[in-house]
């Protein structure tokens, strides 16, 4: 068992970040449907670890997704502010 988890300590990072990202991504709606502006930062995170995770995982498409909806999220933060 302590040599299962030793060997599978990677993954278990990796999945951590993937799931802390999709977390703050559905957090991030919440708070943008309450309008709070910190729901714009709070998705910019969220997409990183997404996209991030999803080049570990090769799943190139999703990455592609996340990162240009990082780039959403930097116009709507600003379009927010003015």
């Amino acid at each position: 068992m302590k040599n299962w988890f030793k060997n599978n300590s990677e993954s278990l990072n990796w999945k951590l970040i993937g799931w802390l990202g999709a977390g703050l991504v559905i957090f991030g709606y919440y708070l943008n449907a309450n309008e709070y502006i910190l729901s714009w930062l709070v998705w910019l995170v969220g997409n990183a670890m997404v996209g991030i995770y999803s080049i570990y995982k090769k799943a190139y498409s999703t990455a592609a997704m996340s990162f240009i909806i990082m780039i959403m999220n930097i116009y709507g933060y600003l379009r927010w502010l003015s």
